[in-house]
């Protein structure tokens, strides 16, 4: 049987997390036998021990990590495991210790889920770099992104997209009238939703701001903003505060509805009619791919992974960041043209099916390592 682990030392729990665990998963359930190399405080120790083989290192440790990158590489030696795939950057410097002092012949498969941002090509990130095997980058836009801002190889870089359920979205949980009962919301107009993390960067202020606008042109829309601030993060919470003020100052009350963010996402994406992704710039929007699949109407910033991801506009429809009148246009467009938006919501599910599956994740990245 082939052997894996992942590595992966985040406390947190968002999508790098949940879509490292669901990949392992996918991994297992294809007759791999796989380790999960996790931090002891971590969520994910606590959703992965009772499934896979997994060892919690302690979040501190001294010795620059040399500690930590010895225990690696001596459970992965015990256990023959020869690839090590790790989804965190944050991960990689520790990596490199493994690789560089204790275990040479380890083959690591680095999958990016950031954009580079700056420039990395300084001595200390091209050695940390030097690594990893294979580099994959979900999106074309990333790949270009690591081929200009770093030294590492662009042979090594490879395009593999980060796969979605495709059942669990394309095949409805809940009728709409369930939907909205369940989350109790009673809309008399079209509902734009938007779901994440409540941050000033995702653009929930857009949402509002449009309403607002559009309503002041006689034109009935609803709002959901699907999501809540990270705990303990000022900004956020000032940012939800100042959200929630604005609502209420403008009398959006009983038009803009706020629900905490919860598990069962079916909710969100069987109740609302027109999906946005307002972010300043999305890495790689999960939620744009679970919209298509859920056949909404996407709306989208011009910026980031969701041009690629919308082909350009061929599968939703694209507006500037903070533009809010362009905005407008485009929920007017859906709103005023049903025929048009039926077949781009058509298209757009059918290429996220062939796209955008875990199956075809999975295989792109098996063929990778054999």
């Amino acid at each position: 049987m082939d052997k894996i682990a992942f590595l992966i030392l985040s406390t947190g729990w968002g999508g790098l997390e949940m879509n490292t665990l669901k990949l392992a998963g996918l991994f297992k359930n294809n007759k791999w036998e796989v380790s999960l190399i996790v931090s002891d405080t971590s969520v994910i120790f606590g959703e992965s021990r009772n499934i896979f083989p997994t060892i919690a290192l302690k979040k501190k440790s001294k010795f620059l990590g040399l500690k930590k990158a010895f225990l690696i590489s001596s459970y992965l030696k015990e256990n023959n495991i020869r690839i090590l795939f790790v989804s965190d950057n944050k991960d990689l410097k520790i990596v490199s210790l493994v690789k560089r002092f204790f275990y040479k012949n380890l083959k690591v498969v680095y999958q990016q889920h950031m954009q580079i941002g700056i420039n990395k090509k300084d001595l200390i990130h091209t050695l940390r770099y030097k690594s990893i095997d294979y580099w994959i980058s979900p999106l074309e836009w990333l790949k270009k992104e690591v081929t200009e801002r770093t030294n590492f190889p662009e042979s090594k870089v490879k395009v593999i997209p980060i796969g979605v359920d495709i059942q669990k979205f394309s095949t409805h949980t809940y009728t709409k009238k369930d939907a909205l009962q369940k989350l109790n919301i009673n809309a008399s107009a079209p509902l734009v939703g938007i779901i994440g993390r409540i941050a000033e960067k995702k653009g929930q202020h857009i949402i509002i701001q449009a309403v607002l606008e559009l309503r002041k042109k006689g034109i009935a829309i609803e709002a959901l903003i699907f999501g809540s601030p990270t705990v303990n993060d000022p900004s956020c919470m000032a940012y939800d505060k100042k959200l929630k003020q604005m609502v209420s100052d403008n009398g959006l009350t009983d038009i803009i509805h706020f629900r905490e963010f919860t598990r069962d996402v079916a909710l969100f994406y069987n109740a609302v009619d027109i999906f946005t992704i307002a972010t300043e710039s999305e890495t790689y929007g999960m939620v744009t791919i679970e919209a298509m699949l859920s056949k909404l109407p996407v709306i989208g910033t011009n910026a980031g992974g969701t041009p690629e991801i919308l082909q350009n506009g061929e599968y939703g429809f694209l507006f500037e960041y903070n533009n809010v009148s362009q905005y407008c246009e485009r929920i007017q467009d859906v709103l005023n043209h049903p025929e048009e938006t039926k077949n781009i919501t058509d298209k757009a599910q059918e290429y996220a099916f062939i796209y955008f599956s875990q199956e075809s994740e999975f295989q792109m990245i098996e063929a990778l390592l054999r």
